[in-house]
């Protein structure tokens, strides 16, 4: 490490964190000012989960260092036991690179051992997008565990600061600095349709329907029966359909079965990739007619861009809302049906790709200069 840099270190673990991360990575590693530090684990290091290290090292960010967990085993362990893992994996890399903060996002479990092992540490935890609120999965609560474990605070909305500040920040410790999602979609790297079809082997329809459905951790079947309801309406839909794999939570190979067993039935319109990396997510939401499922980009980077979204089961239940989000929280086959129907209709356009979001400050950059501005204070 040169001389007189400041040693910032950043936890990823998943690939929807990574995306909401990526131009904040990008930008410290080019900041001349900052050592970056970047620590990866999680799904990023799984075969079954697509090995997204890759699409890291192909942004040309080089980490520097690796926690696996055991998510490729036979029987995985259960998400406590993997806590645990990387607990003492990020524990020990800390402690070797003694970085000035560390930097996390949201509310996942490996996010919370991260920021564990660093208040264990003494290192102060900067955590992005707290003060949220996902009512029906078990990152809800880990979220908040997860802010109350660190010292400064960037939320994507006012009434999210507000919360952060009730739950004891000080209130000088906590901005507002917008969705990191706003980084991405600020880009201008953008496929049109037959580009997107040449790069994933996906063919376009009159009507294309953009599937991401996760674990809803919080019930006994983890959700699993809503996205079995979600998949017999879209037996009956005239439409083409991309899924993207179920993330890494107890019950994602369950869904991840049920998901595997449609696309082999329904093989000339559906597909399924364990992960569309950046540039070609991105450029999915602008493409598509309408997403479905219950991930947190349907109520974040979609409604940025008039995406119309589907949002079925509780697991979203208390993020604040925007656009075009039909919620459906007890999912029935009439009901899930008639949205995806009214979903697809409305987001039906004669050009594409959407209009991109309109001028705003990159929460990125906001971040950055508050680092650099920092360093003659202190993290603490």
């Amino acid at each position: 490490m040169r001389q007189n840099l400041i040693p910032i270190a950043v936890f990823t673990g998943s690939r929807a964190e990574y995306g909401l991360l990526r131009h904040l990575i990008k930008n410290l590693d080019s900041e001349p000012s900052i050592d970056l530090q970047l620590i990866v684990s999680g799904a990023h290091l799984s075969n079954t989960h697509g090995l997204t290290v890759c699409e890291i090292n192909q942004d040309g960010i080089k980490p520097k260092a690796l926690v696996p967990l055991s998510l490729d085993e036979k029987f995985i362990p259960s998400m406590s036991s993997l806590t645990a893992e990387a607990l003492k994996g990020v524990g020990e890399v800390l402690e070797n690179l003694q970085p000035k903060a560390l930097i996390v996002l949201g509310d996942r479990y490996e996010t919370f051992a991260a920021a564990s092992a660093a208040h264990l540490q003494g290192i102060p935890v900067i955590h992005l997008h707290g003060g949220e609120a996902t009512h029906g999965a078990l990152d809800d609560r880990l979220r908040h565990a997860i802010s109350q474990l660190s010292t400064w605070h960037f939320t994507a909305a006012e009434p999210y600061r507000e919360c952060v500040i009730a739950m004891g920040a000080a209130s000088e410790r906590v901005f507002q600095v917008g969705p990191m999602a706003i980084d991405g979609l600020l880009s201008k790297q953008l496929l049109n349709r037959s580009e997107f079809e040449s790069r994933t082997g996906y063919l376009f329809n009159k009507s294309n329907l953009l599937v991401t459905y996760h674990p809803e951790t919080l019930l006994k079947d983890k959700g699993i029966e809503g996205f079995r309801i979600l998949l017999e309406a879209l037996e009956m839909k005239n439409c083409n359909i991309l899924f993207t794999q179920p993330n890494a939570d107890d019950g994602g190979t369950f869904i991840e079965t049920l998901l595997d067993d449609f696309v082999m039935k329904y093989p000339k319109r559906s597909w399924k990739f364990a992960s569309l990396g950046q540039e070609l997510y991105h450029s999915a939401l602008h493409l598509f007619e309408a997403m479905a499922g219950n991930s947190s980009s349907g109520l974040i980077e979609a409604p940025l861009i008039g995406l119309p979204v589907v949002n079925i089961g509780n697991r979203q239940s208390g993020r604040l809302r925007q656009g075009n989000i039909f919620d459906i929280p007890d999912p029935n086959l009439i009901v899930v049906s008639n949205g995806i129907r009214q979903a697809l209709k409305e987001g039906t356009r004669s050009s594409w790709p959407r209009p991109g979001i309109s001028k705003q400050l990159s929460p990125s950059k906001s971040i950055i200069e508050w680092l650099k501005n920092q360093k003659s204070k202190g993290y603490n």
